[in-house]
């Protein structure tokens, strides 16, 4: 997969409008992990190094798309973060139509992108203010590849120069070696509230995996479509049947014994989902249910994790994620974790540091290991032709 990168341009002078994703977790206005944004560190550097004047775009969260500064989903705790990092101050610019004139080597950020009308519709007209609004457009987002926005993919077409950041590279150059080491010997650790937002990726890597193990509410409502009682637990209801077929699949693991409890502020009991009670919610995995499979991870060649066993926040339900994080990282094969709460989970288990590689990425992480067409990729592919 080739497109051109940030070396083969000079910033000197240029605006430029460079997509990131700086969708960090934020608790009490304050940036809880920063992974994303220092992952983000050399292409913000290399353009200011280089004397280009940066315009940084990105979204945080799901606001409504109304044209409407939405508080909760302001940029402004990322921008202070960074600000921190880069020892530098940052204007955050609130509206779109009036840019303020950049000087060399400076950096503005704008406000959420998906405040904008037409951002997640890819509308045209918005695509083409963004393109206009800088000389080179710099798309090092991975983990929106994925998404046909307007600031994502639309922005590409209409810009005169458009090129791949550092860490966009980064990704598509492991995620690559990782495709094709899934030759034998392969495990995904597949976890997250939903099955419907990811069934067709599970899926997929059903059929390309050794073996795949479930958990958080993706095993919750495999279990509820076996028949298990799972009380008053996370589950998708109308993924019964997706979620039982799925169930069946030989080389799919759905741990058995769980941590429970009445609610999130109560101590949780290990037991097996024979025995969870109408009052009670499965908020983890026990950490036995993964020892049982130790020679799984033993002999693994390549593992993928993506998302948490359980309520990972809370200490009470951490010890499944914690377990399987360790697990992971104490096996020799080639382990690869990707998404935004699977960086949070590593960090809180100690082993960040100690995963082969760490993705930023969650949908486009996966989908990529699936083989799909990321649609900001191939856009880069397009103007690399062109």
């Amino acid at each position: 997969m080739k497109f051109l990168g940030l070396n083969d341009f000079q910033f000197k002078d240029q605006r430029v409008l460079l997509r990131l994703d700086l969708n960090a977790p934020i608790k009490d206005g304050a940036v809880t992990n920063d992974e994303r944004l220092i992952r983000s560190l050399p292409t913000i550097n290399h353009i200011l190094n280089n004397e280009g004047k940066l315009i940084v775009i990105s979204h945080l969260g799901r606001p409504k798309e109304n044209g409407e500064l939405q508080p909760d989903f302001s940029l402004s705790p990322v921008v202070k973060r960074l600000e921190q990092l880069l020892n530098r101050s940052i204007n955050l610019i609130t509206d779109i139509n009036n840019i303020p004139s950049i000087q060399t080597g400076e950096m503005i950020i704008l406000e959420n992108v998906r405040f904008l009308e037409g951002e997640k519709s890819n509308d045209p007209e918005l695509s083409k203010k963004l393109a206009n609004i800088a000389d080179i457009f710099v798309m090092d987002a991975f983990a929106t590849s994925h998404r046909e926005h307007s600031s994502t993919t639309g922005v590409i077409g209409f810009s005169e120069k458009a090129c791949a950041g550092f860490l966009l590279e980064e990704e598509i150059n492991a995620l690559s070696k990782l495709t094709l080491k899934n030759k034998g010997g392969s495990l995904a650790v597949l976890g997250g509230a939903k099955i419907s937002t990811k069934l067709d990726l599970i899926n997929s890597l059903c059929d390309k995996m050794d073996t795949v193990i479930l958990g958080g509410g993706i095993a919750n409502t495999c279990l509820l479509a076996q028949g298990f009682p799972v009380g008053d637990s996370l589950v998708e209801e109308s993924m019964l049947k997706e979620a039982l077929e799925l169930s069946k699949k030989s080389n799919v693991i759905i741990p058995r014994i769980v941590v429970t409890a009445k609610n999130q502020q109560k101590e949780g009991s290990i037991k097996h989902v024979d025995h969870v009670e109408e009052d009670e919610s499965i908020f983890d995995i026990a950490p036995e249910s993964f020892k049982e499979h130790q020679d799984i991870f033993d002999a693994a060649k390549t593992i993928l994790w993506n998302g948490p066993m359980g309520l990972f926040e809370e200490s009470a339900f951490s010890g499944g994620t914690v377990q399987v994080a360790k697990m992971i990282v104490s096996s020799k094969g080639f382990s690869v974790a990707g998404g935004g709460d699977t960086i949070s989970a590593a960090s809180k288990a100690g082993v960040l540091d100690k995963l082969d590689y760490v993705s930023t990425a969650g949908g486009a992480f996966l989908e990529f290991i699936e083989g799909r067409k990321l649609p900001s990729l191939e856009a880069l592919q397009l103007k690399l032709v062109k």
